[in-house]
């Protein structure tokens, strides 16, 4: 792991003398430099140059007995859609998450995921889990309705341990076709009362595992910071810059840019980042890219070399190398 990494080599020139203050002195100058576009485009040019390592397990998220406790600073997953995503592949084995009938046994199943990530994370680590509601369309169960899973993942995360923190909300125009196609926003006869509004939008749910709040070292304040403008778009609750991907490797995918931002947003440089549903590898990529570590687990075969591929992609080229080192097992 890049643990063991001097960060204070790579602070950049301009930013040296931050290495000398005080705590004090360092919240006082932060916010200054925060808006240097200039320096802050140094400290992007040093994150990216940071060593990452980045481990890829084939298997089920239900068992992450890989990943030694309180080990990890941040979790940003997906999970599987309950009885909606068609995972056709087959390779995983019986009772895939994604397979399991009965909304209530779906979330059972999945508690065991967020039990172990509780207990991975290390005390005041963030869980991020990005989520959709299932929607049951009238054609096929004979009326529309709509099962809250973004709140039955809530209520028991909350029962697990974790403190519930205020949700983001994704507008995700991009692949939002679950029931309807065209660019319609209602399901429904046009023009006439009584549509159904269609789902447009997904929770970005987050948590806090209780304990003391982190002392990050003044290199790893200083790699962590977050561009002034950039601070405002990213912490803002409601997202509509970021669009969906396209359903072309994956039947679920999340872009890789918005698994950067939440990572950057709740930890710091060579921290170690957990995705217990990895899918084509979105979380890992995305912590290439701002000196994070990451854990990824993946059941299906064909999606765990998709992710393979994408992270040892981020290597770059030798004019535009990033130090990325990657490790597989099955």
């Amino acid at each position: 792991m890049s643990t063991d990494v001097d960060l204070r080599e790579f602070v950049p020139d301009s930013c040296a003398d931050l290495l000398e203050f005080t705590d004090g002195e360092l919240k006082s100058a932060l916010p200054e430099l925060a808006r240097d576009r200039g320096r802050m485009g140094e400290i992007d040019q040093a994150v990216n140059a940071l060593p990452s390592h980045h481990e890829l397990h084939r298997g089920d998220a239900r068992d992450l007995s890989m990943v030694p406790e309180e080990s990890i600073e941040l979790v940003v997953t997906s999970p599987p859609y309950f009885d909606i995503k068609d995972y056709e592949n087959g390779t995983g084995g019986e009772n895939q998450l994604g397979d399991i009938e009965g909304y209530e046994a779906f979330n059972d199943e999945i508690d065991r995921v967020w039990e172990q990530c509780y207990e991975k994370l290390v005390p005041g680590g963030r869980m991020c889990i990005v989520v959709g509601d299932v929607l049951r369309s009238r054609s096929d169960y004979g009326r529309h309705r709509v099962l809250p899973l973004h709140a039955t993942i809530q209520e028991r995360c909350t029962d697990i341990g974790f403190d519930n923190l205020a949700p983001i909300i994704w507008y995700k125009i991009g692949n939002s076709s679950l029931e309807a196609g065209g660019n319609a926003r209602f399901l429904g006869k046009p023009y006439e009362p009584g549509a159904v509004i269609k789902n447009d939008i997904e929770y970005i749910l987050l948590f806090r595992k209780p304990g003391d709040y982190r002392s990050p070292t003044v290199a790893e304040r200083v790699l962590s910071l977050i561009e002034a403008d950039r601070h405002q778009t990213m912490f803002r609750q409601l997202w509509t810059d970021i669009t969906g991907e396209a359903q072309t490797d994956h039947p679920a995918p999340y872009p890789a840019t918005l698994a950067e931002r939440l990572i950057r947003m709740f930890s710091f440089v060579t921290d170690t980042v957990l995705d217990p549903f990895a899918g084509s590898g979105s979380t890992a990529v995305g912590a290439t890219r701002c000196g994070r570590d990451s854990i990824s687990v993946e059941l299906e075969e064909e999606y765990f070399e998709i992710a393979k591929r994408r992270v040892e992609r981020e290597r770059g080229t030798l004019t535009n190398y990033r130090n990325v080192s990657v490790e597989t097992s099955r």
